[in-house]
């Protein structure tokens, strides 16, 4: 049965009422996309709040973020190859330290990419891929 559908029936069955549910159901393209825009935001969060806290209160937490640090990336290698895994890798690291628009540009598979967005990365990533 559709979730969807029993979900109606049973709030139609137990509160006597008409459901409507609304909701949009995503291709796998667009699952994939979203699913990845999130990794890389929540990693890229993840190691932006560590840097904050060694400068805020001096408190370097490498030693305790290492180990997750090393399993994403590990993950990312393993994922992708060694090109597209660079990218992502520097979006993670370095790409909330720029300064200036031309550090925004990324060369990879012989062209120049502004990179400027987790969407924008995963555009490139979709070129370098085919």
């Amino acid at each position: 049965m559709e979730p969807k559908k029993d979900f109606k029936k049973f709030f139609q069955k137990m509160f006597d009422v008409s459901v409507e549910i609304q909701g949009v159901s995503l291709t796998p393209e667009e699952k994939a996309r979203k699913n990845f825009i999130i990794f890389v935001e929540n990693y890229k969060l993840a190691v932006n709040r560590s840097n904050e806290v060694d400068e805020k209160y001096n408190l370097n937490l490498w030693d305790w973020d290492n180990m997750y640090a090393q399993s994403l990336e590990g993950l990312i290698l393993y994922t992708f190859n060694e090109e597209i895994s660079e990218v992502i890798i520097w979006y993670v690291y370095e790409h909330g330290l720029i300064e200036d628009e031309d550090d925004y540009k990324v060369v990879a598979g012989g062209s120049e990419f502004i990179i400027k967005t987790a969407d924008d990365l995963y555009d490139l990533i979709l070129l370098l891929q085919d």
